[in-house]
């Protein structure tokens, strides 16, 4: 009796030994294929039948061999940006440095940085400019292009050396920003001596010139009249020379420092267009066109005078070269009701308008477009420039805009048929 109550009381320990077992083993096969399913997917000749235990080593052993695989391509890009020639830095989402190559470091100053320590990108650069741009960046996730001119020693007031450069800020994965750096010291430095070569180079041609100028003026009033018309050719190819010289030379200097040289005031831009118009008024009334001003009485603007002054009578010059006689320009001026901070300036002719094919290079330096749309001179006219050109007018007209801020574009208006210039300024 009591061998079989011990018996029984053995099977029922092994059988519930043998349920812990089967539960314990079911719970583990489990796990494991949890663990399974979150590493890398199985390759595509891993025999499935292999017990769990035997696919998890193999798993493991794939995904050391791949850890190996990334860190070496990890060192090889590394060593690739350290000896780019371009600064590359990458920020973490609080804008502490993660990496930085060796030419960043050169071009930033960073003489206190190495691999693998956690320093704030302000303690190490001083950039209000970059600061900004990278704040754009993460705020926006689009890429931010940013030129500006770096000061070393940011507190030390002794230290007064800078040098221009180029960021590239490119948005990346869990905040942080990437910033490709290359420096722009030597095309500044390339623009500023073809400044000065063109104002030496424009100083020396001059001389000759005005030389020339001075012996045709003496030669009208010497000439018997039927050769005074050689003496007057000298004179007007003398005075085109001078004004295609001037130009270039004003020209580059809008292109290298337009916004540096512009001295803004506030004033009136419809008072400055009815005092434009009254200066080249003698012209017009040999054509009889008329102004047409439509628009706002009063737009206060910040404009630098002297250069808008300039803008104006390029334009009104262009109408006033290809209008009909009797013919018309308008001028509309409003202030754009989207933002309230810019203002929309059309000055559009009814004459002959552009080709298809010179609208892209209206702009451009030397084009003057396709002479069939010119209105023919007439023996009234009094600035015989005005229908040869310089070609320069419209491309000094583009960068005084541009250095406003500011946009223009060029098509034909679509009810009168004309040129239409469209100028969008800023209001501050």
């Amino acid at each position: 009796m009591f061998s079989t109550i011990l018996l029984s009381a053995l099977c029922g320990i092994f059988a519930g030994a043998y349920a812990c077992y089967v539960l314990c083993e079911s719970s583990a096969q489990k796990q494991l294929r949890q663990v399974l399913d979150t590493m890398q997917t199985a390759p595509s000749h891993e025999d499935i039948s292999l017990p769990l235990v035997s696919q998890l080593r193999r798993r493991i052993t794939l995904d050391r061999q791949q850890h190996q695989q990334l860190e070496q391509q990890l060192f090889s890009w590394q060593s690739l940006l350290q000896a780019a020639p371009i600064g590359y830095i990458q920020l973490d989402a609080d804008n502490q440095v993660l990496w930085c190559n060796q030419t960043a470091q050169k071009l930033l100053q960073i003489h206190n940085w190495q691999p693998g320590q956690v320093r704030l990108l302000l303690e190490l650069v001083r950039s209000y400019e970059l600061d900004r741009s990278i704040a754009t960046v993460r705020s926006s996730q689009v890429a931010d292009e940013l030129v500006w001119q770096f000061h070393f020693g940011y507190q030390e007031a002794a230290d007064s050396r800078s040098i221009w450069l180029k960021a590239n800020s490119i948005p990346l994965a869990d905040g942080a920003i990437g910033i490709f750096i290359e420096s722009r010291q030597d095309r500044v430095d390339a623009e500023t001596a073809k400044e000065r070569w063109l104002g030496d180079l424009a100083h020396e041609i001059r001389t000759p010139l005005t030389a020339i100028h001075l012996i045709a003026e003496t030669l009208q009033s010497k000439v018997p009249p039927d050769l005074t018309r050689w003496a007057d050719r000298i004179l007007k190819e003398t005075n085109r020379l001078i004004d295609l010289i001037q130009h270039f030379v004003e020209l580059s200097q809008l292109e290298t420092s337009s916004a540096q040289s512009l001295r803004l005031v506030e004033v009136d831009l419809v008072k400055i267009i009815d005092d434009v118009w009254h200066t080249i008024e003698p012209i017009s009334k040999q054509q009889e066109v008329e102004l047409v001003y439509q628009g706002s009485p009063q737009v206060i603007l910040k404009l630098d005078v002297a250069r808008f002054t300039q803008v104006l009578i390029n334009l009104f010059d262009n109408s006033l070269k290809y209008c009909p006689d009797r013919g018309h320009i308008w001028i509309d001026v409003k202030i754009l009701k989207s933002d309230r901070s810019s203002v929309e300036i059309d000055l559009y002719d009814d004459g002959s308008g552009f080709t298809a094919a010179d609208i892209p290079y209206v702009f451009d330096r030397l084009y003057r477009g396709d002479v069939s749309r010119q209105r023919e001179p007439t023996k009234t006219d009094t600035l015989d420039a005005r229908t040869t050109g310089s070609g320069l007018g419209l491309s000094i007209v583009r960068q005084i805009i541009l250095a406003h801020q500011g946009s223009i574009v060029a098509n034909n208006h679509p009810q009168t048929g004309g040129a239409w210039f469209k100028i969008i300024l800023p209001i501050n």
